[in-house]
């Protein structure tokens, strides 16, 4: 995800945080220190309830990287790559390198998440009974139960039985286990989670009538992303089937033009850009390695006056941060690997050597042709 800080590896995960997770966290520890706190135990200082406010929202961004490092280390044990996982508004998302092997290996993987806000849930609940019963401060007690109760909620939310939430990965890996399909399973899981999500908004406007207008605008937002994201989902799921037995090196354009990534941004488009037809260049170093990818939407977000004196190496995605993949690399692997930070575009090496790109008009017109063909699509039904 862009603009995210990387923070370190956690059991062997590498963990980053998105700039929004600080929105959310200056919220958490506004509604605990102003409204929470102050009801729930009364009679102290506003100081002492925005330091117990930051605690909690520590400690619930704290849960939430517990969700998402279950989902990865599980992941793992199950056979597939763990490329890190990123903690932003709506809490967490670990991005997985592949597909689950088998329908129990996507259950597990999708099941833990739950469980461990459960189990958090259920931990933080009971030690608030016990800080209570060996006479801990009403502060103190207030924030593990609000910690006890969101980890509950959180838990039960995500097992609402469609994608993106868990719940829905759960009703795939069952379908899939079910009917051998794991793309019609998952066209259904994502069927669901569009169901899910405009319930979820039409919740929020009823909300909002009934007087709730905070909770409710919370609840239309978070009912549009899972609707968003479940529609995405679909799409990619459609792809991915359409695609199925289509090769990187049978849509890759070979016809790809380099630059020196250590030329001026001004030198770079009036040599390589100018009179050309490409919208993305990779670039190499003195020797002629490969280092990078650098678009004409990247380019151009430089001031024309800082071109001369600026180094496309400066503003060039570098090579870790763009997929790659081998002519004979199945295609429909390859893209979900592909982000927007290299303008959904991978490289293609065969033995070390350059020898293609993959766009997304490579990808659109590959897929609207095997849909002409009558490639069919999973119903999920």
């Amino acid at each position: 995800m862009r603009d995210s800080l990387r923070l370190g590896t956690v059991a062997g995960v590498p963990v980053a945080i998105h700039w929004s997770v600080l929105v959310i966290a200056v919220l958490l520890a506004w509604g605990l220190a102003d409204g929470v706190l102050p009801q729930t135990a009364p009679g102290h200082a506003a100081a002492t309830y925005w330091l117990a406010g930051a605690v909690g929202a520590l400690l619930l961004l704290l849960s939430l990287l517990a969700h998402e490092l279950a989902h990865s280390v599980v992941a793992r044990r199950c056979g597939v790559e763990v490329e890190g996982l990123t903690l932003w508004l709506f809490g967490g998302v670990a991005t997985l390198g592949g597909e689950s092997p088998t329908p129990r290996a996507d259950f597990r993987i999708a099941a833990v998440g739950p469980a461990t806000s459960l189990a958090l849930g259920l931990g933080f609940v009971l030690m608030a009974f016990g800080l209570d019963g060996l006479g801990a401060g009403n502060v103190v007690v207030s924030v593990a139960v609000w910690l006890g109760t969101i980890n509950l909620v959180l838990g039960v939310f995500n097992l609402l039985p469609g994608a993106p939430l868990d719940g829905g990965r759960i009703l795939r890996a069952v379908l899939w286990k079910r009917g051998g399909d794991r793309d019609r399973a998952a066209a259904a899981a994502t069927n669901a989670g569009q169901v899910v999500g405009y319930a979820l908004v039409a919740l929020g406007v009823v909300s909002v009538i009934a007087g709730d207008s905070v909770g409710g605008l919370w609840m239309v937002l978070i009912g549009w992303f899972v609707t968003a994201a479940a529609r995405a989902e679909h799409d990619a799921t459609v792809s991915q089937h359409v695609l199925q037995g289509v090769t990187v090196g049978d849509v890759m354009s070979s016809d790809v033009r380099t630059g020196s990534a250590d030329l001026s941004i001004d030198a770079f488009v009036h040599g390589q850009v100018l009179g050309g037809r490409h919208s993305a260049y990779p670039v190499v170093g003195v020797d002629g390695t490969v280092v990078g990818l650098v678009t004409l939407a990247q380019l151009r977000g430089v001031p024309p006056r800082e071109r001369v004196t600026r180094r496309v190496r400066e503003v060039a995605v570098p090579l870790a941060h763009v997929a790659t993949a081998a002519p004979g690399d199945p295609l429909a692997e390859l893209l979900p690997r592909v982000t927007a930070e290299s303008g959904r575009r991978a490289l293609v090496f065969d033995g070390g050597r350059l020898v293609g790109i993959v766009t997304p008009a490579d990808v659109s017109r590959t897929l609207e042709t095997r849909q002409l063909l009558g490639r069919p699509e999973p119903t999920g039904r």
